[in-house]
């Protein structure tokens, strides 16, 4: 490690190991901060919550729905009988993080919701803690860590309440919770270990530690029954994931054996519990923006949205249409001239995102350099999003001064907000470029 003398040399590569991150040349913390007034900072979280539950109830219209709509949307066929029944929660998401951009004028709007395997974790609940007590800045998130602590605790409380059938009755030492994701991926294993400490810390010494683990995907098992194993032998009480449900189901052996169905059968039948659970995919999928937009503004919206949700929806989501629709829009002539965004339903990290005007003629296309690396499933169809031109900010980087735009987001602890979180990129749209900024209140 490089010692620069700022503010980044006191981050614990430890705890945060991908501050310098394997083929780039620059750490990933801008060396700047970002401030924004308390009354901002309260409007973002405020937001994301009423959104949350405005999501959660489209979530719940979307389960009812017949198997080809859930087509229609792209949910892989064999996700789709998972979808209509309840977790131990009652939320389709424990952990999330919505994602919103200023407007010229700083208002904001939501651009889509990461649901089902959100990063920047580390970012948000470890990092901005150490920028602003190296800044002698105040901390937005200052309570936030204690909050996933709490959040975390009420997980695990509620998966020793509750039975499984593991064929041994109650769970207990021989069914851990348990933290996976492919550890080499340096972000995956850092977050996913950074979540595990954090409920370690939780729990403290009231249970043995072995109750509470990290396995690597590659070294699980699904049995014939469904159950996952251990190294140890032992089978997991509940799952913890940072992996893509939409990738999960597909997943085979080298044998060729259909393993994410069999281990999403594992799930159906109550042998463990599953974080995120599986319909976490449709909040993830970015058709349901459009859904959500679409319903918003049918006949059956009154019926299915309060008249303050309708408002709320007005105020902070961006126009967003399935292509065919766009496509009527077109027809129609009830665009007006401006630009929209085109991103593919499953798409990751900026890529395939093209800008196109209202006649759907090509404006610029994101570059994503080394592109088929990047870990999604493939799209057939893309949302359509309203084009939001961003104020510019300049920030100092390892670059030097860079100026660029923030994609600013806040934390979901189930139905509650918590950490915020920004990233700092030289292009409209955020890819992997993108830098971590830190915030501070103003």
């Amino acid at each position: 490690m490089i010692e620069r003398n700022d503010w980044i040399d006191t981050l614990d590569r430890e705890i945060f190991p991908f501050v310098e991150y394997p083929g780039f040349e620059n750490r990933y913390p801008t060396i700047d901060m970002v401030g924004l007034a308390e009354a901002q900072l309260d409007e973002l979280r405020e937001a994301s919550e009423k959104l949350f539950r405005i999501f959660c109830k489209v979530t719940e219209v979307f389960q009812k729905c017949s198997d080809e709509f859930m087509e229609d949307m792209e949910i892989p066929a064999g996700m789709r009988s998972f979808l209509h029944r309840q977790n131990m929660l009652g939320l389709p998401t424990w952990l999330s993080r919505s994602d919103f951009v200023f407007d010229s004028r700083r208002r904001l709007h939501m651009v889509e919701i990461n649901a089902d395997t959100p990063c920047a974790v580390i970012e948000a609940f470890y990092g901005n803690r150490m920028a602003c007590r190296y800044y002698r800045r105040k901390n937005p998130n200052r309570d936030s860590y204690e909050e996933l602590k709490d959040w975390l605790k009420y997980i695990f409380d509620r998966t020793y309440s509750i039975e499984v059938d593991l064929q041994r009755g109650r769970i207990s030492t021989e069914h851990p919770f348990v933290f996976s994701c492919f550890e080499d991926y340096v972000e995956d294993r850092g977050t996913t270990l950074f979540l595990m400490q954090a409920l370690k810390d939780a729990i403290g010494s009231l249970y043995p530690d072995n109750m509470v683990v990290f396995a690597s995907f590659y070294e699980l098992g699904v049995n014939p029954d469904g159950s996952v194993q251990l190294p140890d032998g032992r089978t997991a009480a509940v799952l913890y994931r940072l992996h893509p449900m939409e990738l999960l189901i597909e997943e085979t052996s080298e044998e060729g054996d259909a393993l994410g169905a069999m281990f999403m059968q594992g799930y159906q039948e109550g042998r463990f519990h599953l974080f995120n659970p599986p319909e976490a995919i449709i909040m993830q999928s970015k058709g349901f923006q459009a859904l959500v937009w679409s319903l918003a503004h049918s006949d059956r919206a009154g019926k299915i949205f309060t008249r303050d949700e309708l408002q709320t929806i007005r105020a902070y989501m961006l126009p967003s249409y399935f292509e065919r629709d766009f496509a009527v829009q077109q027809a129609a002539g009830f665009l007006p001239p401006e630009k929209w965004i085109k991103k593919p339903i499953w798409g990751r990290e900026g890529n395939g995102i093209q800008v196109v005007d209202e006649a759907g003629r090509l404006v610029s296309e994101k570059y994503v350099p080394n592109a088929d690396e990047v870990v999604q499933r493939d799209s057939d169809k893309v949302l359509v999003q309203k084009f939001v031109a961003q104020p510019a900010w300049s920030l100092r980087t390892d670059e030097g001064l860079l100026n660029g735009y923030l994609t600013l987001s806040c934390f979901m602890l189930g139905e509650r907000a918590s950490a915020v979180y920004s990233r700092f990129s030289p292009e409209a749209i955020a890819g992997t470029e993108a830098y971590w900024v830190p915030i501070y209140v103003k």
